[in-house]
């Protein structure tokens, strides 16, 4: 992995994590006990755990699921 390969996925997976915090965050500030969280903060999670692999050099063990349909692109 080149160096700059490897700087994206640090950027990214930090990202991620960013993104979990604050909605964590804004969810206590407002008092959201809510146990259901959105579709989106699953996809969230699931970058973040597949940059972790990558980082860890585990790339078999990441998971890409493809549940938005199939492409329509010819």
């Amino acid at each position: 992995m080149s160096t700059d390969e490897q700087d994206f996925i640090v950027n990214t997976l930090r990202i991620c994590q960013d993104v979990q915090n604050r909605f964590y965050s804004e969810r206590i500030k407002v008092g959201d006990v809510d146990p259901e969280e959105p579709w989106w903060l699953f996809k969230v999670a699931l970058v973040a755990r597949n940059a972790e692999l990558f980082l860890e050099n585990r790339v078999e063990e990441t998971n890409w699921p493809k549940d938005f349909g199939e492409s329509t692109e010819d």
